[in-house]
């Protein structure tokens, strides 16, 4: 990693101090330099919803330009983003930031679960024959979560979800994602929550009383509710 911050950033650091996760501090700051992995196509509009979120100080760490003028780095094959890191992840999820004004980042949305779902589970029957052998057990269970995902479908598509409002989410609930502007989607807001439940039931980290405290005080319409619903029957975690 030394070498592409020596080079594209003019940070001159040693390997021995990254951590593991591409973390350093250098000249008072701290910064993560991660790999990208996202369309090539979307760092535009990360890019511009980053600086749409800092101009409104909303909180998210900012996405440093390398010494080309650009947001991505290529390198040995991989494209590496650099982070400033001013906020740190400490628990909880994010705060609902509504974005009404959100057609210049149409290809950050993610609010057509129908037909993202529908596209996955046609990937994933394509691929099931040429799995039976290598991974036995992928094969068994593969149909009983492609089932809950039809199921999941089924409920979205009977939902009116025209002037419902988009918010700024995140494509999954992991370690240091809340403040990372790679992360970014444009999505409704149960998203976040969804999957922080999902989290939290798979980590068994919070319990249902602490949930129930939760979502009876964010004031959840009956469409959120059923979006909730609709998200957590979806398997993410199980085609993650």
């Amino acid at each position: 990693m030394k070498n592409i911050l020596n080079y594209y950033y003019q940070i001159i650091i040693d390997d021995d101090k990254i951590d593991k996760n591409g973390c350093f501090s250098y000249n008072n700051h701290l910064f993560c330099l991660y790999k990208y992995r996202r369309s090539i196509e979307e760092i535009d509009s990360l890019v511009a919803l980053n600086n749409y979120m800092i101009d409104n100080n909303i909180q998210i760490n900012r996405i440093v330009f390398n010494v080309y003028n650009k947001a991505l780095t290529f390198f040995n094959g991989n494209y590496y983003a650099l982070i400033l890191i001013n906020y740190e992840y400490h628990g909880g999820i994010f705060k609902f930031i509504p974005l009404y004004n959100n057609s210049k980042f149409d290809i950050l949305k993610r609010n057509n679960w129908s037909y993202l779902w529908s596209s996955k589970i046609d990937y994933i029957e394509y691929q099931i024959k040429h799995i039976v052998n290598k991974y036995p057990l992928i094969f068994k269970s593969v149909n009983y979560y492609i089932g809950l995902s039809e199921n999941a479908i089924a409920y979205f598509n009977l939902l009116k979800l025209n002037g419902v409002n988009l918010y700024i989410g995140h494509r999954r609930i992991k370690s240091n994602y809340l403040y990372n502007p790679l992360e970014l989607v444009i999505d409704y807001k149960i998203r976040d929550i969804s999957e922080y439940i999902k989290k939290c039931f798979f980590n068994n980290s919070k319990n249902i009383h602490g949930l129930k405290k939760y979502l009876m005080g964010i004031n959840l319409t009956n469409i959120d509710y059923v979006l909730l619903y609709v998200r957590l029957l979806y398997p993410s975690y199980y085609f993650d």
